[in-house]
């Protein structure tokens, strides 16, 4: 089997990584006007910066809310599996932004480590209800 037909299903999955990763960024309407404007990398990881630290402020807000719900040796297991989330989420992103060594990689990084931010928030918002 030759290199390529080896390499050809990894190509296809950064590419559906890298396709859902944009289209699932763009719910935010801020961050739809933004990247509607956007007309260079630069500017389109510019908006997914600015997205992000909106979603960061809701994951560490969800995230307190969370830890103060749970009871006894629930929290430090939160604790735990958050810290083991953070990192996931950092290698997983960095892998992302690192698949073709283009410039599209910053755009795929900033997208991932956004749409994961923004999922992980909704999972703990949802440990303690709507």
């Amino acid at each position: 089997m030759n290199r390529k037909a080896l390499l050809a299903p990894f190509a296809a999955s950064a590419l559906l990584l890298a396709l859902c990763g944009t289209a699932s960024a763009a719910d935010s309407a801020a961050l739809k006007k933004c990247m509607d404007g956007a007309n260079t990398t630069a500017d389109m990881v510019n908006c997914n910066t600015k997205e992000a630290k909106v979603q960061d402020t809701r994951l560490n807000t969800a995230y307190k809310t969370a830890m103060a719900a749970q009871e006894g040796n629930r929290k430090q297991k939160l604790q735990d599996v958050q810290r083991l989330w953070i990192k996931y989420r950092d290698a997983n992103c960095g892998f992302a932004g690192s698949a073709t060594g283009g410039t599209i990689d910053q755009v795929n990084g900033a997208s991932c480590w956004l749409d994961m931010t923004r999922t992980r928030a909704q999972e703990l918002e949802n440990l303690v209800g709507p």
